[in-house]
Formats: structure tokens, C-alpha cells, sequence
């Protein structure tokens, strides 16, 4: 099974492809981040670095809302896609590649405002080593009473309810049509699943089929409250998508 890097690196060229229109969800994406931050008392023109950018979902529309943004991914691949769209809208975006569980000073001169992480990155950390070194990573490159953010899926509600995968969606017409889907296998002991992605797209003989797959850990949110409180965070709270308006849940903590 590829590991996270492989992974993205495989998916950057497609990954746009998962959006009926990706920069209109970005540009969602942004707006509700904007105002997560704004709650947490971050504001334009503050120092936000996304620790996990992927092609820049949300480091892009943060930084075309005013803030002083660097996003990093261990994806040298999604990071080229990334700084291309960036060009490409003329948005002032600092990239570069990185592993969350070292994030570099050299990239980052300042500690910031706030880190963010979104769209269920940090269950690729498989690991409570891992996961630790990640915490104490992000926590080391924030400024005292700095704000982090992260996303992941509920999977205390997965688990509950033993999801198999994500029903396949059509989104585009014509020519650019596609559907995409997910299957989950899960491993016996339930605390990582292997998801398969599908994506597939019009060819001359039928359909063409892009396959992805990962392996993510079960990543219960008791888990990651100790592992941000044990890694020197205090003020770990959660707030769920009624509450957020995002489409997974968020965790807010302050560094202590």
C-alpha cells in the first residue's frame, strides 16, 4: 500500500477532479476557515501556515482573504500544483515541501498566528509515535496563544455506524464528466482503513478508470484531544459541522 507521499504525489494530477468545481469549494473553504479563525481571534493580516496544503484547497483562498499565508506538504507533487494555481490567480502564497511531523524553521522564519490542517490529513498519521511528533511539530512553530485547526472525519460515528466507503457522485457533463467513489476495506482490529479511490472519466471505448489508494488510522477525537493536550495545547475543544458549518469535524486548541 503507498504511503501518504506516494499517494498525493500520484493523486495531484486528478485531484481537482473529486470537485464538481474545486476552486469554488476552495474559495467555500476559505470563507468558513476565515470565520473559524475570526472566531478563534485571528484576523487578516495574521501569519497562518496550512501544515498540510495538499494543491492549496485552503492555503490559497486564506491568503486571497488577506492572510500572510504559508502552506507545505510532504507531497513535492501537490505542491507544484499548488504554486501553479497560485500563478495562475495571482495569489501571494509562500510553498514548499514538508513533513508535519518536522516542519522546518528555515521555511518558516516567524512563528505564526495559526496552523491549520484540513480535510482529514492527520489520520495518516498511523501511529501514536507519529501522531506525537506531529503535535509537538505544530506546537513548535506556533507563537504562545496561537490558534490550530484540523479537520477530520468523525470517525467515533464510523466506527458506530461500519461505513464501507463514500457512494459514487457524477459531477461535471459532456466530456467532462466523471464519477468518483470510495471502498473502504477495514483491518481486523478496526483502528486503520484502506481506502480505495475512484475516478472515472469518459474514454473512446467506454470508461477510463483512475484508481488511488491509502491507509488511514480510525482517528477517534478522544485521541486527538489527549494527544494535543499531552503535547502542549490547553483549550481543546470541538466543534461539529452544525456548529461549524464545515463538512467534518473541527478541533480549535490554543498553545500553552
Amino acid at each position: 500500500m503507498p504511503g501518504p507521499q506516494a499517494f498525493y504525489d500520484d493523486l495531484a494530477a486528478d485531484y481537482h477532479l473529486i470537485f464538481d468545481d474545486w476552486w469554488a469549494g476552495a474559495t467555500w473553504q476559505g470563507e468558513v476557515l476565515t470565520r473559524l479563525l475570526h472566531d478563534a481571534g485571528v484576523d487578516p493580516p495574521a501569519r497562518v501556515h496550512d501544515c498540510t496544503c495538499g494543491i492549496g484547497t485552503q492555503a490559497l483562498p486564506l491568503a486571497a482573504q488577506g492572510f500572510r499565508v504559508t502552506g507545505t506538504d510532504l507531497s513535492p507533487a501537490a505542491v507544484e500544483r499548488a504554486r501553479a494555481a497560485a500563478a495562475e490567480r495571482g495569489i501571494d502564497v509562500r510553498l514548499g515541501v514538508a513533513d508535519v511531523r518536522a516542519l522546518p524553521a528555515g521555511l518558516l522564519a516567524e512563528r505564526s498566528d495559526a496552523i491549520v490542517s484540513f480535510d482529514n490529513s492527520l489520520p495518516h498519521l498511523l501511529t501514536d509515535a507519529d501522531l506525537t511528533k506531529a503535535v509537538r511539530s505544530i506546537r513548535g512553530r506556533l507563537e504562545m496563544g496561537g490558534v490550530f485547526l484540523a479537520s477530520i472525519r468523525d470517525y467515533d460515528a464510523i466506527l458506530r455506524d461500519g461505513t464501507t466507503g463514500v457512494e459514487p457522485v457524477l459531477h461535471g457533463s459532456g466530456a467532462d464528466r466523471r464519477i468518483v467513489g470510495q471502498a473502504w476495506q477495514w483491518a481486523a482490529d478496526r483502528r486503520t482503513v484502506e481506502i480505495t479511490m475512484f475516478i472515472l472519466r469518459p474514454a473512446e471505448d467506454g470508461w477510463a478508470a483512475a484508481v488511488h489508494s491509502v491507509t488511514y488510522r480510525a482517528l477517534r477525537r478522544a485521541e486527538l484531544t489527549a494527544a494535543l493536550e499531552a503535547g502542549g495545547f490547553g483549550q481543546v475543544g470541538w466543534l461539529m459541522p452544525a456548529e461549524s458549518g464545515y463538512y467534518q469535524p473541527v478541533v480549535r486548541a490554543t498553545a500553552t
